[in-house]
């Protein structure tokens, strides 16, 4: 028996496969489930048809997905009362108790496709409590606490700082700080 190539496009078509597509849209991709048969006796059952299909080059190098990690705060970063207080508010809007976070960088991090965010999680350090609620000792160093890495689905994203006023006007303002302290420092001389 000679196998015979043929296009499925125009089988399907034979079938009556219709697909309303809104305008300007295309179809990216399709799986095809395809079942052969001679007459109406024995079908073949073939392997799924993946189109297009993804074999290497089919991705573009670089590979368009961007990874971005916003940091909400560093470690180490000095805060107003009112900043601390709204960061506070933030991590309970997403299910974080503040006081079980310890200091050091607390980061939103999500993956970019284009112009589409993915999941976005934040990440931060917690300290360990033991199951009565008690801060666990670092038994390896005897020092501090022991902390762990934590990731939590942002359900709520934090709102901009209403004091902000945009990085020209921080860089001018850091620019005038920096003079200061050199000409204090020149004078002390």
């Amino acid at each position: 028996m000679n196998a015979e190539e043929v296009t499925l496009g125009q089988q399907l078509d034979a079938l009556g496969l219709a697909l309303t597509v809104p305008e300007g849209h295309r179809v990216h991709e399709a799986t095809v489930q395809l079942v052969t048969s001679l007459e109406e006796h024995a079908h073949v059952v073939h392997r799924p048809i993946k189109l297009p299909l993804h074999e290497p080059g089919s991705v573009p190098v670089p590979h368009p997905v961007e990874r971005r990690i916003i940091t909400v705060v560093a470690e180490g970063q000095r805060v107003s009362h009112e900043q601390h207080e709204r960061v506070k508010t933030w991590l309970r809007a997403n299910g974080i108790d503040p006081n079980k976070v310890a200091f050091g960088d607390i980061t939103v991090e999500y993956k970019m496709r284009g112009d589409q965010p993915g999941r976005q999680v934040i990440g931060f350090t917690e300290f360990y409590e033991s199951p009565d609620g008690h801060r666990e000792m670092n038994a390896r160093t005897l020092e501090g606490a022991l902390t762990f890495q934590r990731w939590v689905v942002q359900q709520v994203p934090i709102e901009p700082d209403p004091t902000w006023q945009g990085w020209p006007k921080w860089h001018e303002e850091m620019t005038a700080k920096r003079a200061d302290q050199e000409h204090q420092a020149g004078g002390d001389a």
